[in-house]
Parts: C-alpha cells; sequence; structure tokens
C-alpha cells in the first residue's frame, strides 16, 4: 500500500435504504446509498428479518458494531486461536454492554445485559451466534425488575429463530432484526480494511482503515508483570471496545463482562473517573478487573484512579516521557502494565 494519497477520490452509490430521516427529525431527507463491494459484512448484505428498516442511527450504530465485534473477533484469533461468543450492545455507537464466553452463549447475553443495563435500554446489540429463545430471554429479561422487559432497537445476528423474534416484538415493528450469516465466522479477515472518506466542510478526509490488533507476543510490546491468562483475555475485549469507542476512553472488563466504557473524554484522568463512576453506578465489583487506554497515560493520575478502584491489568501505549514512572507506579500498586507503542497501537477512533 502507498503511503502517498491519491490525487482525486470519489465516493459512489445506489439507493439502498430510504430513511425516514437523518440523525434527527428535521434531518430529511436520508437514505442509506450501498457501495458495489464483495465484503460479506457491507451494511447492504444484512436482510432485514423483522420489524421496519433500519433508520440512519441505526445503521450508524450497525458500522460501529460491526468495527468492535470485529476488532474483539481478529483479538482473540490473533491471541488465543480461536473465537469465543461474543454479545456486544452500543448506544450511540459506543459499547454499553459486552461480553465473551467461550462455552455458554446465554450467559454472554446476560453479562452484556448487566454492563451498563440504563445505557442499553434503546440500544442495539450484535452476536456472532444463532440468537435463539434462551438468548433473547436473556437480552430482554435479566436484571429486569419481574414482569418487565429491556426495550432494544434492534438485533444483529446470523439468525433469529421464531420464537426470539417474538420476544424482541415491539410495538410499531421499533426492534430491527438484522440477519447476515457471516457473522457466524468472525475472525482475523473480518475487519473492514477499506479506506475511510469523511465529509468536512468544503471537502472530504480520508485515511486507512482501523486496523490494529494487539498481538500480546509483540516483542515491542512491553510490561512490568506478566497478567493471568483471564486477565489478559479481559484486556483483549476491552482494548477492542476502547479502540472503537470515541476517543478518549478508559475501557474496564473483569471476568469477559464490560463493567464501564468512559468514553469521549479530554483528559485521560476523567476517562478513568468516568469508568470508574459507571462501573459503580450500575453496582459492579470493581476488584480484579482489567482496563484499556485507547493511548497513552501522561501522568500516574489516570492508573491511580483504576488502582484506587481495584483494577489489577492495564494495556495501553507507550509514548510519555513518565512511561517509566507510570509503570513502576502500577508495579507497586499489583498492577500488571502492558504497552505498546503509542505510534501503531494508538486507539484514536470517531474524531
Amino acid at each position: 500500500m502507498s503511503d502517498k494519497p491519491a490525487d482525486k477520490v470519489s465516493v459512489s452509490g445506489k439507493l439502498s435504504i430510504t430513511c425516514k430521516y437523518g440523525e434527527n427529525g428535521y434531518m430529511v431527507p436520508a437514505a442509506f446509498y450501498a457501495s458495489e463491494t464483495d465484503d460479506p459484512l457491507a451494511l447492504a448484505k444484512f436482510t432485514v428479518a423483522a420489524g421496519t428498516d433500519p433508520s440512519y442511527n441505526n445503521l450508524c450504530d450497525l458500522d460501529r458494531l460491526l468495527q468492535t465485534i470485529t476488532h474483539a473477533a481478529a483479538s482473540f484469533e490473533t491471541n488465543r486461536g480461536r473465537v469465543p461468543w461474543l454479545v456486544i450492545g452500543v448506544k450511540h455507537g459506543n459499547a454499553c454492554g459486552a461480553a465473551f464466553n467461550f462455552d455458554d452463549q446465554a450467559k454472554a447475553a446476560r453479562d452484556t445485559a448487566e454492563g451498563d443495563p440504563l445505557a442499553l435500554f434503546g440500544g442495539l446489540v450484535a452476536t456472532n451466534f444463532p440468537v435463539t429463545e434462551e438468548v433473547a430471554e436473556a437480552l430482554i429479561t435479566h436484571g429486569m425488575p419481574e414482569g418487565s422487559r429491556r426495550i432494544l432497537d434492534g438485533i444483529v445476528a446470523p439468525s433469529v429463530d421464531e420464537a426470539a423474534m417474538g420476544l424482541f416484538k415491539r410495538k410499531g415493528d421499533k426492534c430491527r432484526l438484522l440477519v447476515n450469516r457471516a457473522l457466524e465466522n468472525l475472525g482475523k479477515d473480518s475487519l473492514d480494511t477499506a479506506s475511510r472518506v469523511r465529509y468536512v466542510r468544503g471537502g472530504l478526509l480520508a485515511q486507512p482503515n482501523y486496523t490494529f490488533i494487539p498481538d500480546l507476543k509483540n516483542p515491542e510490546l512491553t510490561k512490568n508483570v506478566d497478567a493471568t491468562e483471564a486477565q489478559e483475555n479481559d484486556m483483549l475485549l476491552a482494548k477492542a471496545i476502547c479502540d472503537t469507542s470515541n476517543s478518549n476512553t478508559i475501557t474496564l472488563v473483569k471476568d469477559g463482562k464490560l463493567l464501564a466504557n468512559g468514553v469521549g473524554q479530554q483528559a485521560r484522568v476523567r476517562g478513568a473517573n468516568l469508568a470508574v463512576n459507571l462501573a459503580g453506578y450500575s453496582d459492579h465489583e470493581i476488584s480484579g478487573a482489567s482496563a484499556a487506554s485507547d493511548s497513552f497515560f501522561p501522568f500516574a493520575d489516570g492508573p491511580e484512579v483504576l488502582a484506587d478502584a481495584g483494577v489489577k491489568a492495564i494495556i495501553s501505549t507507550s509514548g510519555s516521557i513518565k512511561d517509566a514512572e507510570v509503570s513502576e507506579f502500577c508495579k507497586a500498586r499489583g498492577i500488571a502494565y502492558y504497552l505498546i507503542p503509542d505510534k501503531i497501537a494508538r486507539g484514536f477512533f470517531g474524531h
């Protein structure tokens, strides 16, 4: 791939879905235009199995969901040689419930529902396995008061069985069920590698896609002490979520379950504070959790917030003049601290 920008960029597509409106009700007309592509995960390759056509915001969330779930799948295949069952729930494009499990699909769904239950309400949820009635029950009723159910805007899965469809149904068919068999085979080759083009006033910005996947055996990775395999697995999910959320982000994962996603902060220590506060708001026990940061910690204040909350492993990037100081702080507090150079591993997303 050339490191020289193209002299000219053009974007084209064929009308695929007419949306009721854009991001807001007054933004009419709005539509999705599909490009010609062989990508099996292209948005046009998803079929509406039940409910109305996806809205403009649903399609934006779907694009972000695909970034997160493919990064998670690629991370596990790269580092563990296999992809676990994955469930990812997003609101406004950022994960607010997520889990992995190598054996139990329903538990992954229950753990996702427990992540940030308040934020997940009205969200979009994706899986890399067919959704059964048991999985649907977990997503709709787990953690809810008896007799009530969780409202979701949509489910994205390889397939959804008929019994599950009945559970997801909402008045006005507002819960969209989007299916694509390609979701069953997620892995290293599932990342979106097409160039990203973004409108800005008077022109376009173009850049390569988000394709960095951490390799825990990378010789450029440094660490103060070894984390356990379970902590590393939690770091892999945390980093996948962190790197596909609005930067700056600090993400907390424990026992395969997202506890909190502190997104979109202008100061990294505030991302740490937000993640800890959100986990507390959802009554999660943070002690023993792992964390990910989408770029380096300029000071030890962010790790101190995480240490005080009980975090025991952090994956981040190096590049701060205080890297050694922060690493020693983490070691003194019993935290495994993994660093990959910022020049290759920085996870800024959605500026």
